[in-house]
């Protein structure tokens, strides 16, 4: 049988779901670490990694099989074999970055859903398919109900015209892209500044007004909380990277004072 989506299914039911960004290591054991910890997905980053289309696909593969739901973000300039190849390999969504109106988003649907919703090209034995050996139009059905949409709001234009991006068929949810906003906003990086927050709740509000899923990456179980009372339920967790980077922060100068030496 082809795998399922049980993140999609969850985000339908209004459930949260929680998962975790591979920015850093590409060796397989981060998806079989990832799993162990019980997250429901991972995002495979493509936009801001050297990761190649191989490598992804490994990791992609590999996540199918030890019960994670992969989701790539493909580089920042799309072009249609920027989004099949990835699904083709396997992943289970796609995150889609910079999404600004409703044109652009009705494009992109038809070139990763098959008919009668676009135009995909047809590949049905491979990793996507499980090489399940069944009738085509059961297949293709099955990919297209499974397959999650997730588009990242990253701009003012993005926020103008969300609430039509909200109503394209085949948008699954909707993600703040709090860095690239700040900075269209004027404000770059400044995480806590009102500009950015008032963004923040108004495309959650858009979205929840058209009933999408919403959410952003959080950094502390107290974002997380917060979140989930404003109603999201899309809910990436740290990275692989940030994970690293703060625990070895955090414990190497304590290593430093026991040992009574300063840096």
């Amino acid at each position: 049988m082809i795998k399922s989506n049980p993140v999609k299914a969850l985000l339908k039911q209004g459930k949260p779901v929680f998962g975790t960004w591979i920015t850093l290591c590409p060796h397989p054991r981060i998806i079989k670490i990832f799993a162990a910890c019980g997250f429901d997905f991972v995002i495979i980053e493509m936009e801001h990694t050297d990761f190649n289309l191989q490598t992804v696909a490994n990791l992609v593969m590999l996540a199918r099989e030890a019960g994670l739901v992969p989701v790539v973000r493909p580089p920042g300039t799309i072009k249609p074999h920027d989004l099949s190849r990835p699904l083709d390999a396997g992943a289970q969504g796609l995150l889609l970055p910079a999404i600004e109106t409703e044109d652009q988003i009705r494009k992109i649907i038809r070139l990763i859903k098959y008919h009668p919703m676009g135009c995909r090209p047809m590949n049905l034995k491979g990793p996507h398919t499980d090489y399940h050996q069944g009738k085509p139009q059961q297949i293709i059905s099955h990919l297209n109900e499974n397959t999650l949409t997730v588009v990242m709001i990253e701009t003012q234009k993005g926020i103008e015209n969300l609430d039509a991006i909200c109503k394209v068929k085949g948008v699954d949810a909707v993600m703040v892209g709090p860095d690239d906003l700040s900075q269209d906003l004027g404000v770059p990086g400044e995480m806590s500044h009102l500009k950015l927050t008032e963004a923040i709740d108004r495309i959650i509000s858009i979205a929840r007004a058209n009933r999408v899923a919403c959410g952003l990456s959080c950094h502390s179980l107290e974002q997380v909380k917060a979140r989930i009372a404003a109603g999201c339920t899309w809910l990436p967790y740290s990275n692989d990277t940030a994970m690293v980077l703060n625990t070895a922060r955090e414990v190497v100068p304590e290593l430093m004072k026991i040992g009574g030496r300063t840096r």
